[in-house]
């Protein structure tokens, strides 16, 4: 006969046979290794997010590479223009006419005796007039190419009669048989041609000197020995001139307001002039046959007057009146992939964005190696760019590497999370490299375009992810 069992054993037996359902953690969660895991768990998030900003700073070591191989080509590439365009006859000013006219200076010396020099005394035309036409033509050496220049120019205008008066210069010691016209330049191999005078009546012809005014190495002058003081018909008159320069040079050309009053018009086929200088244009004109421009300039506006004495006017004041155009060549491409490569990081971090959501909806595994690989094929993006820009127009290479780089970070990404999910990379890498695109075309407008830009992928972003609970990435909050 079998014994009932004892009510309090046959509770305790029942109660141990059921699951505990009070919350409290079992033994095995009590562990060392069970307390690591949670703790794992709800710091992995924030291990990951470490990792992608190490991933970040690491890709800016080959960025940094890019940028310095930039530099390299753009110096090569200005190594390259400069041998051309010094060969060619370089930048162009044109400093001149000045009328130099020698005198005999007296003074006293510390013993009472009395010493002789000769002076100089430098005289501006009252009415100058130039009038010049740009031919530009294409130099290359290797694959770069140069724009350089032809320049027929017409220099006309009127001198009055040399005024000593106030300097104390007595008429007799002035040496009116060694005045001379200059015109000087930066580098004389500009010259093409002979350059005939034609002064007043008189017909002469410019020849290499060095007596001038000093502002630069090269010098011609035209001796116009014979008019004295009489030989000019009035003060008020003055002697008319004209001679006509025909100059090779490179990038620019550019003029001194010498006259009393200067008036220069410039024009040439060259459909991106560049005006620079002490003064703009008055009037200008550019179509797609190429531009015209007038400048005007009185005397007043100058720092220097129309006459002085040698060593009593710094060249630089001068020098620092010049204007003229210069023939920029238009979309430089290592200005381009420069202000491209600016924005690396912000187009480094949206793939690396996007395959971490991956990993926090769609709980997809990443391995830090695949974000590493995402982001070396966001970088050979501006390799592409800047090798294919060297050959071909800017925004056929931008386009081609642009795609070639949105395809095979796209195609990886599918492989990566086995999913055709993964092309939802293509319209985050195509959509930056065309905002990109849109800032580097956009100079003036470049700083508020990507502002907004960034404000409104930080929108984006913040939207997205509005409701995950970061503390447990692998079950995002409700919707």
């Amino acid at each position: 006969m079998s014994c009932p069992r004892h009510p309090t054993l046959r509770g305790m037996k029942t109660h141990d046979a059921l699951p505990q359902e009070t919350g409290e953690p079992d033994d095995a969660s009590r562990t060392p290794a069970g307390v690591l895991s949670r703790t794992a768990r709800k710091h992995s998030i924030i291990a990951k997010i470490l990792i992608i900003a190490f991933l970040l700073l690491l890709l800016l070591w080959p960025i940094l590479m890019f940028r310095a191989l930039v530099n390299e080509r753009e110096q090569r590439r200005g190594e390259a223009e400069s041998e051309i365009m010094q060969s060619w006859g370089g930048q162009i000013t044109v400093a001149g006419p000045i009328l130099s006219v020698p005198y005999i200076g007296r003074t006293v010396d510390a013993n009472g005796k009395s010493v002789e020099t000769v002076e100089m005394a430098h005289f501006l035309p009252d009415t100058l007039r130039i009038e010049g036409t740009l031919l530009p033509e294409k130099r290359n050496r290797g694959m770069y190419d140069v724009t350089v220049y032809g320049a027929s120019v017409n220099v006309s205008g009127r001198f009055r009669a040399p005024d000593f008066s106030g300097w104390r210069v007595t008429p007799g010691d002035i040496l009116w048989d060694q005045a001379a016209l200059s015109v000087e330049l930066p580098d004389m191999r500009a010259l093409q041609d002979r350059v005939p005078l034609s002064w007043g009546e008189q017909r002469g012809e410019f020849h290499s000197s060095k007596s001038g005014a000093g502002l630069f190495a090269g010098e011609m002058r035209a001796s116009v020995a014979g008019v004295s003081a009489k030989a000019w018909p009035s003060p008020e008159g003055g002697i008319p001139f004209s001679f006509h320069l025909s100059l090779h040079g490179g990038d620019s050309i550019s003029f001194l307001p010498l006259g009393d009053e200067t008036v220069v018009r410039i024009n040439s086929p060259w459909t991106s002039p560049n005006f620079n200088g002490a003064y703009l244009p008055g009037r200008r004109s550019i179509s797609p046959q190429g531009f015209e421009a007038e400048w005007r300039v009185i005397s007043m506006t100058r720092a220097y007057p129309q006459r002085w004495k040698s060593s009593l006017i710094e060249p630089s004041s001068l020098l620092s009146t010049s204007f003229g155009v210069s023939l920029m060549t238009p979309n430089d491409t290592y200005q381009k992939v420069t202000r491209a490569l600016k924005y690396a990081v912000l187009f480094l971090l949206l793939p690396f964005c996007t395959l971490f959501f991956f990993e926090v909806f769609a709980r997809q595994r990443i391995h830090p190696l695949q974000y590493l690989l995402v982001g070396l094929g966001d970088c050979v993006f501006y390799l592409l760019l800047l090798s294919l820009a060297e050959h071909i127009s800017f925004a056929v290479a931008y386009a081609a590497a642009a795609a070639a780089c949105a395809s095979l970070i796209s195609l990886y990404t599918v492989a990566v999370v086995r999913s055709a999910k993964g092309f939802l990379m293509l319209p985050v890498v195509a959509g930056s490299y065309g905002f990109l695109a849109v800032v580097l075309y956009s100079e003036d407008s470049a700083l508020l375009i990507g502002s907004l830009g960034l404000f409104v992928l930080l929108s984006l972003l913040m939207y997205l992810t509005r409701k995950v609970d970061w503390y447990t990435p692998a079950a995002p909050g409700k919707s």
